[in-house]
């Protein structure tokens, strides 16, 4: 039986192909809306949205740096 991986959809919005993903990892795609109790299944491979910029760290200026 394969686990239940929710994925808010669609799919092209993220970086990875998440069916190749699903294929890879004997996982079952699910549109998270519809999730409820239902548990989410271990070591869900991370997905990247296109676009999204990384955090940046903020930094505090000491007087050193003025």
């Amino acid at each position: 039986m394969k686990n239940t991986w929710y994925v808010t959809l669609p799919a092209y919005l993220y970086q990875e192909d998440v069916k190749a993903l699903a294929k890879e990892n004997d996982l079952k795609v699910i549109d998270s809306r519809f999730q409820g109790d239902n548990k989410q299944c271990k070591n869900a491979p991370k997905l990247t949205v296109k676009g999204a910029k990384p955090k940046r760290k903020r930094t505090v200026k000491t007087k050193k740096d003025t």
